[in-house]
């Protein structure tokens, strides 16, 4: 690649002082990176399906008072806390305000703290969800109308906007829901996938596919966004990568490099159009899944045992 360009080429790359390897180095990294990003849906290769589950404990007795630091409700008498987190986990319950959010949680000693006062204090019913799902670590973006609960084979409602989210967490329309819905947010400082109504079934199957940041990886396999060492291997194609960084580095020192970018162009456009191979266009397609239709209904008889 060096004697393309054409420089001295390095005995090596990745951590050395010398200025044609960092320029080399820090023009691969851009073409790594703006590879990455080309496809609005993702390059097949980044794509990746991530399921997790929901988190809740069933209803239990407790015994609740304004006690907290100026006068929020605190839930004593509880068993089961582990698992429950402050900030992303929600509490519903007798006397309890809705989005009554744990604020603090001792496990120990058997206690949850929440966000606000209660309405009403003294003994009862109280169940607690986590609403706050951390993302993968290598998530860039998700992938549009992927994502399924397979608890209940249905597709979730989302992603919300800001202001569909206020409505159903503050007005009385988040008291009824047949479906979830979802929104991704950023909740102090981490990226997360909210989930409305706050779920009560612990253990419940979700899923859905996101485009991953991790276009290189290790010689060992781990994945990366960055180069880390010279040993490292890409995951896109190398051949657009090698592409990207001539044109890249001719531009940095000066020279001539439209036929170089017209090169590069002309590769990502058929790589892109390869990618994932084409689906068969359809003039009235339908983005839901029919189970029942005119070719599984009967025409008359509905509901006669003997048929005719």
């Amino acid at each position: 690649m060096a004697a393309e360009i054409p420089v001295a080429a390095p005995t090596s790359i990745v951590g050395n002082p010398d200025g044609t390897a960092q320029l080399m180095l820090a023009q691969a990294q851009r073409a790594g990176e703006a590879l990455a990003r080309r496809p609005p849906g993702g390059w097949v290769a980044l794509i990746r399906e991530y399921g997790f589950a929901t988190a809740a404990l069933a209803p239990q007795a407790g015994t609740l008072t304004n006690s907290g630091a100026g006068g929020v409700a605190v839930i004593s008498g509880l068993s089961g806390l582990a698992a429950v987190a402050a900030n992303s986990w929600y509490a519903v319950g007798t006397g309890l305000k809705g989005n009554s959010i744990v604020a603090a949680v001792n496990a120990g000693a058997g206690t949850a703290t929440l966000n606000q006062p209660a309405v009403q204090t003294g003994a009862g019913q109280f169940s607690f969800g986590q609403s706050d799902y951390p993302l993968p670590a290598d998530f860039q973006r998700p992938l549009d109308n992927t994502l399924w609960d397979r608890a209940r084979f249905a597709a979730m409602r989302g992603p919300q906007s800001p202001q569909q989210w206020q409505i159903y967490k503050s007005s009385v329309l988040g008291r009824a829901a047949i479906a979830r819905r979802f929104r991704f947010r950023n909740v102090g400082g981490q990226a997360v996938l909210s989930i409305d109504p706050v779920p009560t079934d612990n253990g419940a199957a979700l899923v859905f596919e996101y485009v991953s940041n991790a276009w290189c990886r290790s010689s060992g396999g781990v994945a990366q966004s960055a180069w880390l060492a010279d040993s490292d291997v890409a995951v896109l194609d190398e051949y657009l990568i090698k592409l990207g960084l001539r044109w890249r580095v001719l531009r940095r020192l000066g020279m001539s490099y439209a036929d170089e970018l017209d090169e590069y162009e002309r590769a990502v456009a058929k790589a892109l159009a390869h990618d994932g191979g084409a689906a068969i266009l359809d003039l009235a397609p339908a983005d839901r899944l029919a189970l029942v239709g005119p070719w599984n209904v009967p025409e008359g008889n509905f509901g006669s045992a003997g048929g005719g």
